[in-house]
Protein backbone atom coordinates (compact mmCIF):
# COMPACT_ATOMS: atom_id res chain seq x y z
CA UNK A 1 0.00 0.00 0.00
CA UNK A 2 1.01 3.41 -1.19
CA UNK A 3 1.06 6.28 1.49
CA UNK A 4 2.04 9.73 1.28
CA UNK A 5 5.50 10.88 2.20
CA UNK A 6 4.17 12.78 5.25
CA UNK A 7 2.30 10.05 6.59
CA UNK A 8 5.46 7.74 5.88
CA UNK A 9 7.89 10.28 7.92
CA UNK A 10 4.65 10.26 11.01
CA UNK A 11 5.65 6.70 10.84
CA UNK A 12 9.35 7.00 10.75
CA UNK A 13 8.93 9.37 13.81
CA UNK A 14 6.66 6.87 15.58
CA UNK A 15 9.06 4.40 15.05
CA UNK A 16 12.06 6.15 16.48
CA UNK A 17 10.29 7.63 19.89
CA UNK A 18 8.35 3.59 20.53
CA UNK A 19 11.26 0.98 19.04
CA UNK A 20 9.33 -2.08 20.74
CA UNK A 21 6.42 -1.21 18.64
CA UNK A 22 8.90 -0.63 15.13
CA UNK A 23 11.00 -3.78 16.08
CA UNK A 24 9.10 -6.15 16.58
CA UNK A 25 7.52 -7.01 12.51
CA UNK A 26 4.03 -8.00 13.86
CA UNK A 27 3.62 -4.95 16.38
CA UNK A 28 4.79 -2.93 13.24
CA UNK A 29 2.55 -4.20 10.74
CA UNK A 30 0.21 -3.53 13.07
CA UNK A 31 0.95 -0.29 13.61
CA UNK A 32 1.35 0.48 9.96
CA UNK A 33 -2.17 -0.64 9.45
CA UNK A 34 -3.69 0.95 12.35
CA UNK A 35 -2.25 4.65 11.12
CA UNK A 36 -3.36 3.86 7.87
CA UNK A 37 -6.71 3.14 8.96
CA UNK A 38 -6.77 6.13 11.01
CA UNK A 39 -6.18 8.65 8.31
CA UNK A 40 -8.46 6.95 5.97
CA UNK A 41 -11.39 7.01 8.80
CA UNK A 42 -10.35 10.79 9.23
CA UNK A 43 -10.72 11.81 5.64
CA UNK A 44 -14.10 9.70 5.88
CA UNK A 45 -15.47 11.68 8.53
CA UNK A 46 -14.11 15.21 7.08
CA UNK A 47 -16.06 14.08 3.85
CA UNK A 48 -18.91 13.45 5.32
CA UNK A 49 -19.53 16.11 7.46
CA UNK A 50 -19.19 15.06 10.56
CA UNK A 51 -18.71 17.81 13.47
CA UNK A 52 -19.16 15.66 16.48
CA UNK A 53 -16.12 13.83 18.14
CA UNK A 54 -17.28 11.39 21.17
CA UNK A 55 -16.65 7.68 19.67
CA UNK A 56 -15.66 6.14 23.05
CA UNK A 57 -19.48 4.35 22.17
CA UNK A 58 -17.68 2.00 19.94
CA UNK A 59 -15.87 0.12 22.16
CA UNK A 60 -16.48 -3.17 21.04
CA UNK A 61 -15.42 -2.64 17.52
CA UNK A 62 -13.85 -6.38 16.62
CA UNK A 63 -10.70 -5.07 15.24
CA UNK A 64 -10.14 -2.58 17.56
CA UNK A 65 -10.49 -5.52 20.34
CA UNK A 66 -8.01 -7.47 18.45
CA UNK A 67 -5.45 -5.02 18.36
CA UNK A 68 -6.24 -4.56 22.20
CA UNK A 69 -5.25 -8.54 22.61
CA UNK A 70 -2.39 -8.11 20.35
CA UNK A 71 -0.63 -5.89 22.46
CA UNK A 72 -1.23 -7.49 25.93
CA UNK A 73 -0.23 -10.87 24.10
CA UNK A 74 3.24 -8.73 23.32
CA UNK A 75 2.70 -7.27 26.82
CA UNK A 76 2.43 -4.06 25.40
CA UNK A 77 0.33 -1.63 27.80
CA UNK A 78 -2.35 0.76 26.12
CA UNK A 79 -0.41 3.97 27.59
CA UNK A 80 2.23 3.45 24.77
CA UNK A 81 -0.07 3.10 22.28
CA UNK A 82 -1.82 6.37 23.48
CA UNK A 83 1.65 8.13 23.39
CA UNK A 84 2.14 7.01 20.08
CA UNK A 85 -1.06 8.44 18.98
CA UNK A 86 -0.50 11.40 20.80
CA UNK A 87 2.40 11.83 18.28
CA UNK A 88 0.72 10.98 15.29
CA UNK A 89 -1.71 13.53 15.98
CA UNK A 90 0.08 16.27 17.27
CA UNK A 91 2.50 15.51 13.96
CA UNK A 92 0.08 14.69 11.18
CA UNK A 93 -2.88 17.38 11.83
CA UNK A 94 -1.03 20.24 9.86
CA UNK A 95 -0.88 17.86 7.00
CA UNK A 96 -4.22 16.45 7.36
CA UNK A 97 -5.58 20.42 7.67
CA UNK A 98 -3.94 20.46 4.13
CA UNK A 99 -5.47 17.73 2.72
CA UNK A 100 -8.46 18.30 3.13
CA UNK A 101 -8.36 22.12 2.28
CA UNK A 102 -9.74 23.36 5.59
CA UNK A 103 -9.10 27.01 4.74
CA UNK A 104 -11.70 28.62 7.26
CA UNK A 105 -11.71 28.46 11.44
CA UNK A 106 -14.82 26.31 11.13
CA UNK A 107 -13.34 23.86 8.77
CA UNK A 108 -10.03 23.60 10.56
CA UNK A 109 -11.82 22.61 13.93
CA UNK A 110 -13.90 20.05 11.93
CA UNK A 111 -10.37 18.58 10.62
CA UNK A 112 -9.09 18.39 14.06
CA UNK A 113 -12.34 16.72 14.90
CA UNK A 114 -12.17 14.18 12.67
CA UNK A 115 -8.74 13.48 13.06
CA UNK A 116 -9.30 12.87 16.99
CA UNK A 117 -12.67 10.81 16.72
CA UNK A 118 -10.27 8.98 14.14
CA UNK A 119 -7.62 7.98 16.60
CA UNK A 120 -9.47 7.72 19.87
CA UNK A 121 -11.71 5.43 18.27
CA UNK A 122 -9.46 2.52 18.86
CA UNK A 123 -8.14 3.35 22.54
CA UNK A 124 -11.55 2.12 24.44
CA UNK A 125 -12.09 -1.14 22.56
CA UNK A 126 -7.75 -1.25 22.84
CA UNK A 127 -7.95 -1.01 26.37
CA UNK A 128 -10.65 -3.25 27.74
CA UNK A 129 -9.32 -6.21 25.05
CA UNK A 130 -5.35 -5.59 26.82
CA UNK A 131 -7.61 -5.78 30.41
CA UNK A 132 -9.73 -8.77 29.83
CA UNK A 133 -6.35 -10.31 28.64
CA UNK A 134 -4.55 -9.68 31.97
CA UNK A 135 -6.97 -10.99 33.83
CA UNK A 136 -7.43 -14.34 31.85
CA UNK A 137 -3.52 -14.65 32.69
CA UNK A 138 -3.78 -13.58 36.25
CA UNK A 139 -7.04 -16.22 36.37
CA UNK A 140 -4.60 -18.95 34.46
CA UNK A 141 -1.65 -18.39 36.78
CA UNK A 142 -4.10 -18.66 39.99
CA UNK A 143 -5.26 -21.75 38.79
CA UNK A 144 -2.06 -23.87 37.55
CA UNK A 145 -1.06 -22.28 41.01
CA UNK A 146 -3.57 -23.95 42.90
CA UNK A 147 -3.54 -27.27 40.47
CA UNK A 148 0.57 -27.22 41.66
CA UNK A 149 -0.13 -27.02 45.18
CA UNK A 150 -3.02 -30.01 44.65
CA UNK A 151 -0.80 -32.23 43.09
CA UNK A 152 2.22 -31.39 46.11
CA UNK A 153 -0.01 -32.21 48.59
CA UNK A 154 -1.26 -35.51 46.91
CA UNK A 155 1.87 -36.44 45.55
CA UNK A 156 4.54 -35.01 48.16
CA UNK A 157 3.04 -34.72 51.83
CA UNK A 158 0.40 -37.28 51.20
CA UNK A 159 2.88 -40.14 50.76
CA UNK A 160 5.37 -38.98 52.92
CA UNK A 161 2.74 -39.03 55.57
CA UNK A 162 0.99 -42.34 54.40
CA UNK A 163 4.84 -44.05 54.13
CA UNK A 164 5.61 -43.17 57.84
CA UNK A 165 2.86 -44.52 59.38
CA UNK A 166 2.97 -47.37 57.30
CA UNK A 167 6.47 -48.33 59.05
CA UNK A 168 4.60 -47.42 62.45
CA UNK A 169 2.04 -49.88 61.65
CA UNK A 170 4.85 -52.56 60.72
CA UNK A 171 6.25 -51.96 64.00
CA UNK A 172 3.01 -52.56 65.71
CA UNK A 173 1.82 -55.24 63.97
CA UNK A 174 5.30 -57.18 63.91
CA UNK A 175 6.99 -56.49 66.96
CA UNK A 176 9.97 -56.54 65.50
CA UNK A 177 13.69 -56.90 67.79
CA UNK A 178 15.01 -53.91 69.37
CA UNK A 179 17.60 -52.94 66.51
CA UNK A 180 14.78 -53.33 63.74
CA UNK A 181 12.13 -51.44 65.40
CA UNK A 182 14.61 -48.64 66.21
CA UNK A 183 15.53 -48.84 62.19
CA UNK A 184 11.62 -48.61 61.08
CA UNK A 185 10.87 -45.74 63.68
CA UNK A 186 13.59 -43.70 62.61
CA UNK A 187 12.27 -44.17 58.90
CA UNK A 188 9.09 -43.24 59.93
CA UNK A 189 10.21 -39.89 61.79
CA UNK A 190 12.55 -39.34 58.48
CA UNK A 191 9.00 -39.35 56.13
CA UNK A 192 6.71 -37.62 58.72
CA UNK A 193 9.52 -34.95 59.17
CA UNK A 194 9.64 -34.39 55.24
CA UNK A 195 5.90 -34.29 54.74
CA UNK A 196 6.32 -31.60 57.73
CA UNK A 197 9.05 -29.38 55.41
CA UNK A 198 6.89 -29.81 52.41
CA UNK A 199 3.86 -28.48 54.20
CA UNK A 200 6.05 -25.63 55.91
CA UNK A 201 7.59 -24.46 52.43
CA UNK A 202 4.51 -25.09 50.78
CA UNK A 203 2.62 -21.91 53.75
CA UNK A 204 5.63 -20.31 53.00
CA UNK A 205 5.94 -19.92 49.67
CA UNK A 206 1.89 -18.93 49.93
CA UNK A 207 2.62 -16.43 52.22
CA UNK A 208 5.91 -14.63 50.44
CA UNK A 209 5.46 -11.24 50.16
CA UNK A 210 8.08 -8.22 49.51
CA UNK A 211 6.16 -5.82 51.31
CA UNK A 212 8.72 -2.76 51.89
CA UNK A 213 11.60 -4.62 50.95
CA UNK A 214 13.70 -4.42 47.74
CA UNK A 215 13.21 -7.47 45.84
CA UNK A 216 16.96 -8.35 46.28
CA UNK A 217 16.18 -8.05 50.30
CA UNK A 218 12.30 -10.29 50.02
CA UNK A 219 14.50 -13.18 47.90
CA UNK A 220 17.34 -13.50 50.77
CA UNK A 221 14.86 -13.37 53.54
CA UNK A 222 12.53 -16.34 51.82
CA UNK A 223 15.42 -18.44 51.04
CA UNK A 224 16.88 -17.96 54.60
CA UNK A 225 13.61 -19.27 55.58
CA UNK A 226 13.01 -22.02 52.60
CA UNK A 227 16.43 -23.47 52.50
CA UNK A 228 18.16 -22.78 56.04
CA UNK A 229 21.48 -24.05 56.31
CA UNK A 230 22.04 -24.41 52.53
CA UNK A 231 25.56 -23.81 52.18
CA UNK A 232 25.13 -24.28 48.44
CA UNK A 233 22.17 -21.75 47.71
CA UNK A 234 23.71 -18.08 47.42
CA UNK A 235 22.17 -14.52 46.53
CA UNK A 236 23.94 -11.55 45.08
CA UNK A 237 23.36 -8.61 43.56
CA UNK A 238 25.00 -6.24 40.99
CA UNK A 239 23.73 -2.89 40.17
CA UNK A 240 21.89 -0.33 42.12
CA UNK A 241 18.68 -1.83 43.05
CA UNK A 242 15.42 0.31 43.45
CA UNK A 243 12.19 -0.64 44.54
CA UNK A 244 9.82 -2.23 41.64
CA UNK A 245 6.01 -1.54 41.61
CA UNK A 246 4.45 -3.44 44.65
CA UNK A 247 2.50 -6.45 42.07
CA UNK A 248 5.62 -6.16 40.04
CA UNK A 249 7.71 -7.29 42.61
CA UNK A 250 5.06 -9.81 44.13
CA UNK A 251 5.15 -12.32 40.97
CA UNK A 252 8.47 -11.58 40.42
CA UNK A 253 9.55 -12.99 43.70
CA UNK A 254 6.67 -15.79 43.77
CA UNK A 255 8.54 -16.90 40.05
CA UNK A 256 12.30 -16.87 41.88
CA UNK A 257 10.84 -18.72 44.85
CA UNK A 258 8.96 -21.83 42.44
CA UNK A 259 12.72 -21.69 40.21
CA UNK A 260 14.15 -22.33 43.90
CA UNK A 261 11.82 -24.98 44.73
CA UNK A 262 12.03 -26.82 41.73
CA UNK A 263 15.85 -27.06 42.19
CA UNK A 264 15.64 -28.67 45.43
CA UNK A 265 13.44 -31.13 43.77
CA UNK A 266 15.21 -32.15 40.91
CA UNK A 267 18.71 -31.32 41.41
CA UNK A 268 19.26 -31.75 46.08
CA UNK A 269 22.31 -30.86 47.36
CA UNK A 270 23.40 -29.34 43.30
CA UNK A 271 25.11 -25.78 43.63
CA UNK A 272 23.23 -22.96 43.14
CA UNK A 273 23.25 -19.23 42.37
CA UNK A 274 20.41 -16.71 42.36
CA UNK A 275 22.16 -13.55 40.67
CA UNK A 276 19.96 -10.16 40.37
CA UNK A 277 21.91 -7.50 37.74
CA UNK A 278 19.96 -4.26 37.72
CA UNK A 279 20.14 -2.50 34.95
CA UNK A 280 18.53 0.98 34.18
CA UNK A 281 14.99 0.35 32.49
CA UNK A 282 15.04 -3.45 33.71
CA UNK A 283 16.26 -5.96 36.32
CA UNK A 284 17.82 -9.51 35.22
CA UNK A 285 17.27 -11.93 37.90
CA UNK A 286 19.31 -15.34 37.12
CA UNK A 287 18.96 -18.63 39.00
CA UNK A 288 21.61 -21.32 37.88
CA UNK A 289 22.34 -24.76 39.15
CA UNK A 290 24.80 -27.31 38.88
CA UNK A 291 22.26 -30.17 38.66
CA UNK A 292 21.42 -32.88 36.38
CA UNK A 293 19.44 -30.69 34.00
CA UNK A 294 17.08 -32.13 31.42
CA UNK A 295 15.95 -32.28 27.79
CA UNK A 296 13.80 -29.13 27.66
CA UNK A 297 12.51 -30.48 23.85
CA UNK A 298 11.00 -33.44 25.65
CA UNK A 299 10.39 -32.52 28.91
CA UNK A 300 6.28 -30.70 29.36
CA UNK A 301 6.47 -27.59 31.05
CA UNK A 302 4.90 -29.13 34.09
CA UNK A 303 7.47 -31.00 35.35
CA UNK A 304 9.42 -27.42 36.39
CA UNK A 305 6.09 -26.08 37.00
CA UNK A 306 7.03 -23.48 34.10
CA UNK A 307 3.69 -22.83 32.36
CA UNK A 308 2.79 -21.34 36.02
CA UNK A 309 5.82 -19.15 35.92
CA UNK A 310 5.38 -18.15 32.10
CA UNK A 311 2.44 -16.90 32.98
CA UNK A 312 2.95 -14.89 35.76
CA UNK A 313 6.09 -13.44 34.24
CA UNK A 314 3.42 -12.45 31.33
CA UNK A 315 1.24 -10.98 33.78
CA UNK A 316 3.93 -8.58 35.03
CA UNK A 317 5.47 -7.65 31.49
CA UNK A 318 8.91 -9.82 32.09
CA UNK A 319 10.54 -12.64 30.20
CA UNK A 320 10.99 -15.79 31.74
CA UNK A 321 13.83 -18.17 29.46
CA UNK A 322 14.44 -21.43 30.87
CA UNK A 323 17.97 -23.30 29.80
CA UNK A 324 19.19 -26.50 30.18
CA UNK A 325 20.52 -29.94 28.94
CA UNK A 326 21.33 -33.44 30.74
CA UNK A 327 23.93 -33.43 32.85
CA UNK A 328 24.85 -29.15 32.28
CA UNK A 329 22.61 -28.23 35.19
CA UNK A 330 19.46 -25.74 34.78
CA UNK A 331 19.77 -21.62 33.83
CA UNK A 332 16.14 -19.63 34.53
CA UNK A 333 16.31 -16.17 33.75
CA UNK A 334 14.04 -13.88 34.25
CA UNK A 335 13.71 -10.39 32.73
CA UNK A 336 11.29 -7.38 34.52
CA UNK A 337 11.08 -4.26 33.23
CA UNK A 338 11.02 -1.52 36.04
CA UNK A 339 8.39 0.98 35.18
CA UNK A 340 4.59 1.04 36.13
CA UNK A 341 3.68 -0.35 32.99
Amino acid sequence: MQISAPLSAVLTQIGARFPELADDPLLAQNLFENVTSMVAEAHERYAEGADASVVSDRYLDPAHLATGALHAEHAQHPAGAMLAAEVLFDAYLPVFVDEVGAGTTHEVLRATRALHAAIWSRFPAGAIAYTEALRQRVTTAHMDSRTQIARDLHDRVAHGILAGLQRLDLVLLTDPPADARSEQLEAAGRLLRGALTDVQDLAVALHARVGEDLLDDAVRRHVADLFPGDDLLTVTTSGAPVPLPNWRAEEALTIVLEALTNRRKHAPGAPCTVVLTWADDHVVVVIADDGPGFDTSSTSDGRLGQHTMRERAAVIGAVLDVESAPGAGTTVRLTIPKGTM
